[in-house]
């Protein structure tokens, strides 16, 4: 059996990422602050392989102990494939530079940034001396390739994810790793996440009208078929090593 570590997977993409996996029979490791009943649930009915790995994955010292532990977990067995799915991350601070709260933007830093840096370094240690392939999916963002005022430190965190893309790619090549790294921009979804940025105020977020306008006109997508174009792309397709894939490329 093949297994997928999908972090954030207790709501949103990260939920439907992992249930579209349970469902293609590929064994599922959420890693998340929270369990997640239903996908515990669909992965006994369709008896494919299921943990819940608890982190707090703005904590470094948790980040690096769980993704330890997954990756003996599955590199360990006898999957032929591991797909890594790093969707956690938050929004939050929303506010132009000058009115951060530092607490808030050292959070982000971690969960956006930190915690996919900890785990692509941890997973592939964990695979050496394995046969099996690992594709790693970094999930990105728009606001990663271009500036919005109010979202300083979630552009730049996104920014990152896109550079550490592109970086570890190039070092998997020269060492003519079979293992490869994408990014994936998802676009916007109907996800608690919108909500956030919808609620947000004009002076801390020069674009909200337009994101409240996504939603009043039903141009959000829903999660399902974001995911859904994603596990087409990593299980059904060649892929590009170091690429940012857009799904509206996809669909």
């Amino acid at each position: 059996m093949d297994y997928a570590i999908v972090t954030g997977a207790t709501r949103g993409l990260g939920e439907s990422v992992a249930r579209l996996f349970i469902d293609k029979g590929i064994g599922v490791l959420n890693i998340s602050r929270s369990e997640n009943d239903s996908l515990q649930k669909l992965a006994r009915e369709k008896e494919v392989a299921y943990e819940f790995l608890s982190c707090d994955l703005s904590q470094p010292d948790q980040t690096e102990a769980v993704f330890r532990e997954a990756g003996r977990k599955v590199f360990g067995s006898e999957a032929k494939r591991i797909y890594v799915v790093q969707n956690a991350g938050v929004v939050n601070p929303i506010n132009p530079s000058g009115e951060v709260d530092n607490g808030a933007l050292e959070t982000s830093v971690h969960v956006n940034l930190l915690a996919p840096m900890i785990a692509t370094n941890e997973l592939i240690k964990a695979a050496k001396g394995s046969d099996a392939k690992m594709i790693m999916v970094n999930i990105s963002s728009g606001a990663g390739s271009r500036p919005v005022y109010g979202w300083s430190t979630y552009c730049a965190t996104k920014a990152g994810i896109n550079m550490l893309t592109e970086t570890v790619s190039v070092e998997l090549t020269h060492k003519h790793s079979r293992h490869q790294v994408i990014a994936f921009s998802p676009g916007v979804m109907d996800t608690d996440m919108q909500g956030e940025i919808r609620s947000s105020s004009k002076e801390a977020f020069a674009d909200v009208e337009s994101f409240q306008r996504y939603k009043e006109e039903g141009m959000l997508r829903s999660t399902d078929t974001v995911a859904n174009a994603l596990l087409n792309l990593v299980t059904e397709k060649d892929i590009e090593s170091g690429k940012l894939y857009h799904v509206n490329d996809l669909l």
